[in-house]
């Protein structure tokens, strides 16, 4: 990526973006330096002298790297699109569409955003500035933040210049961007695992400061409630940087349609939620009455209703991908039986409803129902989706419907369309897989996270019990030795529960950004890695009591 592109896309000028932006930015850091070693000098010395600094430094660094970030987040959004656009664009060719008008189509597309966008300042180009298509493509593509779209429109480019006809061009085009699609998203899926282990590692860390946030105060009197607390807010952001990171890194790839008619599956999804929380408050009434319970096992307890609404996103969520996974054969064969029926849907799909298409079988039949008692086409694709609660299903379904209505060959649409969503559900199987293993990473690092605390706050209560009842010789007191007088350790146990809390709910986000699915699927194993962290600190503790001695 080049500074040209970004200014471009943010459409200012280099000298505009370092006078209205970059210096002001520069600016505030260099006089909130110079205020904080004017105002606050005994404050920062020794090391602690170079925050203030660091504000300055940080201040340049997004200066010059905020117009790469943003053309960044551009191209990450058109290439997440390519898939949908280069498969609407081939299936309108079916219908011998001029090529300027497949560009003014596509260009309406709200769903494509930055693509669609971009595509529209191509048809301008053409319509208002009189250029030809190949020049307005090669203009386009000189300033696209995406590589992918640079090279397609290229080859675009090249093909009408060359008179190369344009659905021959787009139906080769459905492998080649395909494929580069593909490896973008394997990329995205291998920087996953890089980014497991970079979190394994920091977590681990973090687990160690700690575990040095509990035993120090314990050698140098230092307040052990500030330690941890400091503990708690680091831990937790690192938690969220990592959240941030990976979402950014993984393709936005949903499972659920955005569709915005609420259908039976999302009510019942819903409805969940109150009982849900329901459940939470009567669970915490009944467990603070009884007050026998361990802290650890109580906060479990409470969030334990919470599964509920994380089994009825799950149960939905897998419905969901079974869907996905029978609609190629679903839309190829509608394809096939339409076009030997002369392109009438209806009749096809009449045919096709002796047909198992699995859980898609019961959206099918609806689907007919709809378009025999004359309800709007469109309208009844809309709701078909809606129902099946795919997001590529919704995304497809519009191709398809919009392609025939245009007299596109339906044959040979449901077989481009059907190719393409096949691969799209080979890679989210990965995407799956990689999830799968991160569950289980998780899981044994959220044990391990309670274990060594844990031990830890053990340890420290053990030196406690053991020194305070020393007697010192006269003239000496136990803090020359050791500090007996650290500060609560129920609070201290309590600081470290927040911090299991806070990172399980963190790692639960996380495995549903790797995975696409349903963030109110999480609260599963949001539950379980609490469940994991309230047995880590009964075992634990109970462990160290019984070999250590503590009563």
């Amino acid at each position: 990526m080049s500074y040209e592109k970004a200014f471009k896309n943010l459409g200012m000028e280099p000298k505009a973006y370092l006078k209205k932006f970059a210096l002001p930015i520069i600016g505030f850091g260099i006089f909130f330096a110079l205020l904080m070693y004017v105002l606050l000098p005994t404050l920062f010395v020794g090391p602690a002298q170079y925050i203030p600094a660091l504000v300055t430094v940080i201040c340049f660094i997004f200066a010059f790297a905020y117009p790469l970030s943003i053309l960044g987040a551009k191209a990450s959004r058109i290439d997440n699109n390519m898939h949908y656009y280069i498969t609407q664009m081939g299936s309108i060719a079916t219908a011998e569409t001029p090529r300027l008008d497949i560009i003014r189509i596509v260009s309406e597309n709200e769903d494509y955003q930055e693509l669609a966008e971009e595509t529209k300042k191509i048809y301008d180009l053409v319509t208002v500035w009189n250029l030809s298509l190949a020049d307005g493509c090669r203009f386009i593509s000189k300033r696209t933040p995406s590589i992918i779209f640079e090279d397609f429109l290229d080859r675009f480019a090249h093909a009408l210049q060359s008179g190369e006809d344009v659905k021959s061009f787009l139906f080769a085009e459905q492998n080649v961007v395909m494929n580069e699609y593909e490896s973008m998203y394997n990329g995205a899926l291998y920087a996953v695992e890089v980014i497991k282990e970079l979190f394994v590692s920091m977590v681990m860390s973090l687990i160690f400061m700690a575990s040095f946030a509990v035993i120090m105060p314990v050698i140098t009197g230092m307040n052990a409630e500030l330690l941890m607390g400091i503990v708690v807010v680091v831990f937790l952001l690192t938690d969220l940087v990592m959240v941030v990171f990976t979402k950014n890194k993984i393709p936005k790839d949903p499972a659920w349609s955005r569709s915005k008619l609420l259908t039976s599956d999302k009510l019942k999804m819903y409805r969940s939620i109150p009982i849900s929380i329901a459940g939470c408050i009567v669970v915490a009434v009944l467990v603070t009455l009884y007050g026998k319970i361990e802290t650890s096992i109580a906060v479990a307890m409470i969030f334990t209703p919470l599964v509920y609404t994380g089994y009825v996103a799950r149960k939905i969520e897998k419905s969901i991908r079974r869907k996905d996974e029978n609609f190629p054969a679903f839309i190829r064969s509608l394809g096939s039986s339409a076009g030997a029926r002369g392109g009438v849907i209806d009749d096809a799909l009449r045919a096709l409803r002796a047909h198992d298409f699995g859980p898609l079988t019961k959206d099918v039949n609806n689907l007919y129902k709809m378009l025999v008692t004359r309800i709007d086409k469109m309208t009844s694709w809309e709701i078909f989706s809606a129902n099946t609660g795919s997001n590529l299903i919704q995304r497809f379904s519009v191709m398809f419907v919009e392609a025939t209505n245009l007299g596109g060959k339906p044959e040979v649409i449901g077989d481009i369309i059907a190719t393409n969503f096949h691969r799209i559900v080979t890679l989210r199987k990965k995407r799956t897989q990689s999830a799968g293993s991160l569950v289980g990473v998780l899981y044994g690092l959220t044990g391990g996270i309670g274990f060594t605390m844990y031990i830890s706050l053990g340890v420290v209560g053990l030196m406690q019990d053991m020194f305070s009842a020393v007697e010192m010789p006269p003239g000496m007191s136990m803090g020359m030795v050791l500090y007996t007088n650290i500060g609560s350790m129920d609070l201290l146990a309590n600081m470290v529960l927040a911090i299991m809390v806070g990172h399980s709910l963190m790692s639960a986000i996380l495995i549903r950004v790797v995975d696409g699915g349903h963030m109110l699927s999480a609260t599963i194993d949001f539950v379980i890695m609490v469940w994991i962290s309230a047995a880590s600190a009964v075992v634990t503790m109970a462990a160290v009591s019984s070999l250590l001695g503590i009563t």
